[in-house]
């Protein structure tokens, strides 16, 4: 059949954006992890920094696949405060993991956008299903996350 441009501009900016975000989350994890206190944290931030960076590959990949090029950056003042946030000494890593755990909430509402878009898709069954397979890991990582910092909290 022939593929719809709609859907095409739609999947290419999603690849853009998500790649984004994914890249910038992976370049502050390190400088967490450098302040962080917590050994179990340190090994667990280093796997989710694996998984974001090749997130950010593989979508980057599929964008020029597409005919894309990258072009979205996540703003420079969101940049600016969350490496200020998960890049300080002086910020507990509980309190680090507080954020993200009432930031993610319900880890498929969390997802949700994503997975409506994903539902979205009738053409390109490549990127439908890089995408499926991406926001498995997602889930894993926030179910860590969100683990982590109820046994680091002492809460349930």
């Amino acid at each position: 059949g022939k593929e719809n441009p709609n859907e095409r501009e739609q999947i290419m900016h999603l690849l853009d954006v998500y790649r984004s975000t994914e890249g910038f989350v992976a370049s502050y994890l390190p400088r967490w992890m450098a302040v962080g206190t917590h050994e179990g944290l340190k090994g667990g931030l280093l796997t989710i920094q694996q998984r974001e960076e090749s997130h950010a590959r593989v979508l980057e990949t599929r964008l020029r696949a597409l005919g894309g090029v990258p072009q979205a950056a996540v703003p420079v003042e969101r940049q600016e405060r969350e490496l200020a946030f998960f890049g300080s000494p002086d910020t507990s890593d509980v309190e680090k993991l507080r954020v993200l755990d009432e930031l993610f909430g319900d880890a498929d509402a969390f997802l949700q956008p994503i997975t409506d878009l994903i539902g979205q898709i009738h053409e390109d069954q490549q990127t439908q299903e890089l995408l499926r397979t991406i926001l498995d890991d997602e889930r894993a990582t926030i179910q860590w996350l969100k683990d982590m910092y109820h046994r680091l909290s002492g809460s349930h």
